[in-house]
């Protein structure tokens, strides 16, 4: 009696240990997938608000914009401004687009709103934010916390409008409805209640087995936890197949790849008895959480469309550029790069034919110039930054890539023809005082090569 005594006394406290640490487990990921799929959809929704706000900002004419006054309106520039903002006002969700000017005391006022209702009127003032003084100072950014006005509680995108000397001629402002961006990050939540209630269930039928002491009972807690690594499993391929878009592009092979590397290796061990079962189990669902969550943490620099380095990474490696250029005189070099054709793409074979575009043209970059090097900034528009690179080193960088690129186009892995127009900027003490100006000389030199593309695809 004395050892079975015991034997019972050692199987309840295993059975507690494992119930405990099932149970730390469990509410451990739970919270750690909600936390990093809050941060990763933040991030995403950012940017889809400073797509839109600097897609109208592209478009419009800084020369025309920065010129006009409240007696402008009917006039061929106003116009021609107010379309394009009431066509994205039109055609994409959001709730408000606008024009803004910063006035001589540093404040904001009105310019041009498109809105039909209770528009803003020319020179009236508009609260002042943190990311507005930002586009301001020409750097595109979104509110961190929701602003309420006399039209209602929003979070805004800014993005500022140059004009041809690369001065900030405008400002862009598109409102996001405060409770759409808030309830978006709060669904979420739903991952963490459904891993907690399974835990919670799990721990249940355990407790239940401790006390029964029922080999029955005993082999159901296995199946629970069978039930709670297809869940997982299930719970990987649902965040996988929605949040990660280059899987329809890639091959088979990689896309098991990217699988495994999110769902992690099955790794099925010899067992003895029930507790080291059971303590394998369990190593095997912490196995799968664990490799998802930091699967996740490693792209939270990087694009979910094409994998390249995203807006994040690239503010990191400016500002990194910026203090070098302070401290000493760095070599590097811009390369700026931006597809040719995508909007007809868009228009007339869909997004999805836009986006393989894009996605091939991020592999074709990052063969060429390096993974690491490429960033996707905004829309169609990628930057390369090449640390210790000159003139002469990017010279022979743009042959190599425009042999790539005339490799894939006559490869024919894509029905539309991919063109990209490129330029190129290398950093000299002596002329360029920052990274933007750097930037801004690649950036023109790029519209210049796609103004050539142009020409001659209508001779």
């Amino acid at each position: 009696m004395g050892n079975n005594e015991n034997r019972i006394r050692s199987s309840k406290r295993n059975f507690i240990l494992a119930l405990i640490l099932l149970l730390l487990t469990n509410t451990l990921m739970a919270f750690t997938l909600s936390a990093l799929a809050k941060k990763n959809l933040r991030e995403q929704i950012n940017q889809r608000m400073l797509d839109v706000s600097n897609t109208a900002a592209y478009m419009l004419n800084g020369d025309e914009l920065e010129k006009l006054t409240a007696e402008d309106k009917d006039t061929e520039s106003y116009n021609k401004a107010l379309d394009i903002l009431r066509s994205f006002q039109e055609n994409i969700e959001l709730d408000y687009i606008y024009g803004i000017r910063q006035e001589a005391d540093g404040s904001f006022s009105f310019t041009i709103d498109p809105a039909e209702e209770d528009p803003g009127e020319f020179g009236a003032p508009i609260v002042s934010t943190e990311a507005l003084r930002n586009a301001a100072n020409g750097i595109a950014d979104v509110d961190k916390k929701a602003y309420s006005d006399e039209w209602g509680r929003f979070y805004s995108a800014y993005s500022p409008v140059f004009n041809s000397e690369g001065k900030v001629a405008g400002i862009v402002g598109v409102d996001f409805n405060a409770d759409w961006y808030d309830g978006k990050l709060n669904n979420n939540k739903v991952i963490s209640l459904v891993i907690l209630m399974m835990a919670l269930s799990v721990g249940i039928v355990l407790s239940f087995i401790i006390l029964s002491q029922n080999r029955k009972r005993f082999s159901a807690m296995f199946k629970e936890l069978d039930q709670l690594n297809d869940a997982a499993e299930r719970i990987n391929a649902t965040l996988l197949q929605t949040s990660i878009k280059k899987l329809d592009f890639l091959p088979e092979s990689e896309r098991a790849l990217l699988k495994t590397l999110a769902n992690g290796e099955e790794n099925k061990q010899a067992v003895h008895d029930e507790y080291a079962e059971m303590t394998s189990n369990l190593q095997s669902v912490y196995q799968k959480l664990d490799k998802y969550s930091k699967y996740i943490e490693n792209n939270v620099y990087r694009d979910d469309l094409t994998n390249a380095l995203n807006k994040a990474a690239y503010k990191n490696t400016i500002r990194e550029l910026d203090e070098d250029i302070k401290n000493g005189e760095p070599k590097f070099s811009v390369a700026f790069f931006d597809l040719n054709g995508l909007d007809h793409i868009n228009a007339h074979f869909g997004f999805e034919a836009g986006d393989e575009l894009m996605f091939h043209s991020a592999r074709l970059l990052k063969k060429v110039f390096g993974k690491d090097n490429i960033y996707r900034v905004i829309g169609d528009e990628f930057i390369a930054i090449m640390r210790d690179k000159g003139t002469i080193d990017m010279d022979e960088l743009f042959q190599s890539f425009d042999y790539e690129l005339r490799e894939f186009n006559n490869s024919k892995k894509s029905v539309h023809e991919l063109g990209i127009a490129k330029g190129t900027c290398s950093y000299k003490p002596d002329k360029y005082d920052n990274y933007r100006h750097v930037f801004i000389t690649a950036r023109e030199r790029m519209f210049k090569d796609k103004e050539r593309y142009y020409r001659n695809k209508q001779k």
